[in-house]
């Protein structure tokens, strides 16, 4: 799993607010250097660990909510819990690929280790379907992450949320 990249520039004595802008607009960095790497669903690992920087980015964002509430605009909370769920989203989906990939190796691995031709005959079958069932699952799991990828940036999603997180 990948590390937490360190953040630069904070400053105890500066405000909540301007300490929520540089961590978050850096977690929202962190994000997207594993861009490069989303068109390639056996880059499962990457994949990962875009999930493990959306999940950092999801728990600051929860962590900094007040910071934006504070700014007495109602549209501010509005538009800070729409990106929010966004990232909720995009976690949620990775999360379900990632647990395919588990219960995939979990399954590849016990299928290459069945021991003698009478457990083989009984237990392959099942497990091949199983395996087959959780590769489909994965499969469309991975091309609705790509969509909503797809979307999030043709809507300039990043550029949105960096600003909003600025201002």
């Amino acid at each position: 799993m990948a590390k937490a990249h360190k953040i630069a520039g904070l400053k105890p004595l500066r405000s909540y607010h301007e300490n929520a802008r540089i961590i978050l607009s850096q977690r929202l960095e962190e994000v997207y250097t594993w861009e490069p790497f989303i068109r390639d669903e056996t880059r499962r690992e990457e994949l990962h660990n875009m999930r493990i920087s959306i999940k950092r980015l999801r728990y600051t964002m929860e962590l900094f909510r007040v910071a934006y509430q504070n700014r007495g605009q109602q549209s501010a909370v509005s538009i800070y819990t729409e990106f929010l769920a966004m990232i909720v989203d995009l976690q949620e989906i990775l999360g379900d690929i990632h647990d395919a990939d588990v219960v995939l190796a979990v399954l590849t691995d016990y299928a290459s280790q069945l021991g003698n031709q009478e457990r083989q005959i009984a237990v392959l079958p099942g497990i091949v379907r199983l395996i087959a069932r959780t590769e489909k699952t994965r499969k469309a799991d991975y091309e609705t992450f790509l969509e909503k990828w797809d979307q999030l940036s043709a809507a300039g999603f990043k550029q949105k949320l960096l600003s909003f997180l600025l201002s």
